[in-house]
């Protein structure tokens, strides 16, 4: 079984992480150790995981899940040290472990992204003016030109 030629298949690195996540996550949630802060966003990020494994062409439920689990990282070590308890050391072990495992789920959550046609990069989020796919009907051009004369006013 060649390990590189799963991961580059399509969406098996969503799957994967999602997998992981998922895994690390209920066992670090077994114990009452951890902030509800903990609990929020990680449950944030699920959903953004969840999301891109149903809309498989979405770049932006990708670039969530990716920003999402890159800040968790920090917020993770900032719960683990101020909340670390050494009577619940199961919990606690599988949050480590969901804190190591962070930036290689990151580095795929990227690589899906890219693949997927996206970018970190802000500026392809938020799209501006020069860059809109979509017809604004707000404005109020003629977006098909016709052959009739304008029309006339008749004055009595």
């Amino acid at each position: 079984m060649d390990f590189r030629a799963i991961m580059s298949s399509s969406f098996v690195r969503v799957k994967l992480v999602t997998l992981v996540h998922l895994t690390l996550l209920s066992n670090a949630l077994l114990s009452s150790w951890s902030p509800p802060a903990f609990l929020f966003y990680n449950v944030i990020f699920m959903i953004c995981l969840f999301w891109a494994l149903h809309a498989k062409e979405s770049v932006d439920s990708v670039y969530m899940a990716t920003i999402i689990n890159a800040g968790s990282f920090f917020l993770d070590l900032f719960c683990i040290i101020g909340y670390f308890s050494a009577h619940n050391w199961w919990s606690v072990t599988f949050a480590i472990i969901n804190l190591v495992a962070r930036p290689f789920t990151t580095i795929l959550l990227q690589r899906e992204l890219t693949e997927r046609g996206g970018s970190l990069n802000p500026a392809a989020i938020f799209p501006t003016t020069e860059q809109r796919s979509y017809e604004d009907i707000d404005r109020n051009t003629q977006s098909v030109p016709t052959n009739q004369p304008p029309p006339t006013t008749v004055t009595f």
